[in-house]
């Protein structure tokens, strides 16, 4: 983004500047021509002065306002962009489940249509059996190709660009699709998922995309302080009040309580070297707030650790706040 070229002084610091310019010499006359008048020009003088003063400090006031202007424009355009790469981090650390996930149905299409395509090619025609079987074939084709419409379904609102305008969120049923795309990779390090999903939560006010990858950096940080050794996550939704609350707990090692009020810090980790970037929980806490939410922590080293994210409902939805706020700022 290309900064805005600085605006020219205000006409009022010009015209101050003009104006005490042009009288000093006449002070300077009058006190020549009479003696009298030269505490009358000693004030004028003074009050030029001041004028001058005033038109340097309007010009001066003037110019820092653009360079803030400027620093806030490019903190925003970074605050976005950082969005934008934890989201794709997100999407990266399942994007193996995600691939086991279409290609198990795609293995299966590619055996049915083979075994299809083996009956066809007998010119004698097709037996009663031989037609069950291709009409079990094709049907287990179009049962599985719909499988892979449901993920692809789940994932394209996270790949496309996210749209800030509040819509009205079914949370069990988000937290479920979730839930379903990390049990690949939750099997993998030999953890079990378990969901326990309400069906009585209202909708909330949010954005499809934005939730998910709330809830996705919440799955994966949980799945990572369960590996290796394994444990239990569990996914939890309910009603409270007029909103909802989604809970996602781990049976991991804990947070120590002596770092635990800083894991919503950018850049904070209790990770590995190269294992995190910090930002996961980060954005996380900005795009919860951002939508009139709010995020917690409650964590007992050594038995586990549970985030709860409390949404309000789309009915009782706030202004919403501008899109860059959803990373929170450095002290």
């Amino acid at each position: 983004m290309r900064a805005r070229p600085p605006k020219q002084p205000p006409a009022l610091a010009w015209t101050l500047g003009f104006v005490a310019a042009s009288l000093l010499p006449l002070a300077a006359c009058l006190a020549a021509l009479d003696p009298q008048a030269r505490t009358a020009g000693v004030l004028v003088a003074a009050f030029l002065g001041l004028l001058t003063a005033v038109a340097g400090a309007t010009f001066l006031v003037r110019r820092m306002e653009q360079r803030l202007s400027v620093a806030e424009q490019e903190g925003r355009l970074l605050r976005r962009q950082i969005l934008t790469l934890g989201k794709l981090a997100a999407i990266g650390e399942m994007a193996a489940g995600v691939a086991h996930e279409i290609n198990n149905p795609v293995a299966i299409m590619m055996e049915e249509a083979g075994l299809v395509l083996d009956i066809l090619e007998d010119d004698a025609p097709a037996s009663p059996d031989d037609q069950a079987e291709i009409r079990r074939a094709l049907n287990q084709i179009r049962i599985q190709g719909a499988r892979c419409k449901d993920i692809t379904h789940m994932l394209l609102p996270m790949a496309r660009k996210t749209d800030d305008a509040p819509t009205a969120i079914d949370l069990s049923a988000l937290a479920g699709e979730m839930a379903a795309l990390s049990q690949r990779r939750a099997s993998h390090v030999q953890v079990r998922l378990v969901t326990d999903l309400a069906t009585d939560v209202p909708p909330v006010s949010g954005s499809a995309a934005r939730v998910q990858q709330v809830l996705l950096n919440l799955i994966n940080n949980a799945l990572d302080a369960m590996t290796p050794g394994g444990g239990e996550l569990t996914i939890t939704t309910r009603r409270v009040g007029h909103g909802g609350e989604l809970l996602v707990s781990d049976t991991g090692h804990g947070i120590p309580e002596t770092v635990i009020d800083r894991v919503f810090e950018p850049f904070f980790t209790t990770k590995a070297r190269g294992k995190g970037t910090g930002l996961g929980l980060s954005i996380s806490a900005g795009i919860v707030r951002e939508l009139g939410g709010d995020i917690s922590v409650r964590s007992v080293p050594g038995q586990g650790t549970t985030f709860r994210v409390a949404l309000p409902a789309f009915a009782d939805r706030p202004t919403p706040a501008p899109a860059d706020a959803a990373l929170p700022e450095t002290a």
